[in-house]
């Protein structure tokens, strides 16, 4: 077929500057959420995960840790929203890795839309699933005894962390599902990296506790950052808050630094 024949002038070039790389990942990330309303189980269980990690830490070491339970409630609750945003961004991993195993890819390779789309949309089209968390979180905490004790600009400032640092995390679990043979190990490979990330920190229990070795560690763990900077601006006190905030961010632009160029590549490798 030559480059005159009727069928091939039809199709238009990809459009890849901003306009159309962004136009191109919102369609897509429409998708994504299409996917969401059909399969409601994962929407139920990404809202039932984290409260029933927080009531288990909760009654296991809410008397050991602050010698009652309501007060490791107020001290616990930025934690499981830290470490929520770190296990939460899985499913954009395995996602990504199915639609290549299905050849949806293939797909998407053949349409004049920009290269990179596909993997933002899928990034971008999991952030309603991962706010809707988030706030389940934090009412389910109010059921139970937790009280913001600032003002509404601070707690709404904790949820956009909380949604910058699931963006960061995401292109982590999606260089990892595009490097993955297959969905199943995907899971697997995404928690052996952020456990480290998620536990070796001061979510459950203050950095003073641990190991010097692990508070090291854990001063420069994002989700420890992510964790002072919550505590600060649900609970108080306001003092210091803006370091460990700029410090989330900075943090947050690192994983953006590293990952963003590592998920392209290999999206470029797989497919």
């Amino acid at each position: 077929m030559s480059a005159t024949d009727p069928a091939v002038r039809a199709v238009p070039p990809a459009n890849t500057g901003r306009g159309g790389l962004l136009g191109h990942t919102l369609i897509l990330a429409g998708r994504n959420l299409t996917k969401l309303r059909t399969s409601p189980q994962l929407v139920v269980f990404s809202a039932l995960q984290p409260i029933i990690m927080m009531l288990i830490f909760l009654v296991l070491f809410g008397g050991a840790v602050s010698g009652s339970q309501s007060d490791y409630l107020q001290f616990l609750l930025p934690g499981m929203l830290a470490q929520n945003a770190a296990f939460m961004v899985v499913n954009v991993g395995q996602g990504i890795n199915s639609d290549i195993d299905k050849g949806i890819f293939d797909r998407f390779r053949s349409l004049p839309i920009a290269r990179s789309a596909p993997l933002a949309a899928h990034i971008i089209g999991d952030l309603p699933r991962q706010a809707a968390s988030t706030l389940v979180i934090l009412v389910f905490g109010f059921c139970v005894g937790f009280r913001i004790h600032t003002d509404p600009f601070s707690a709404v400032l904790a949820v956009l962390l909380v949604l910058l640092v699931s963006f960061a995390f995401s292109w982590i679990a999606l260089t990892i599902g595009l490097v993955s043979k297959k969905p199943e190990s995907v899971n697997m490979l995404v928690m052996m990296l952020l456990f480290p990330m998620a536990f070796g920190s001061n979510t459950l229990v203050g950095t003073g506790t641990l190991p010097g070795w692990l508070q090291a560690w854990s001063k420069i763990n994002p989700v420890s950052l992510l964790t002072d900077s919550l505590r600060g601006l649900l609970t108080g006190p306001t003092a210091g808050v803006g370091s460990h905030a700029l410090s989330t961010v900075v943090a947050c632009a690192v994983v953006f630094a590293v990952f963003v160029p590592l998920a392209v590549r290999a999206y470029g490798r797989r497919i």
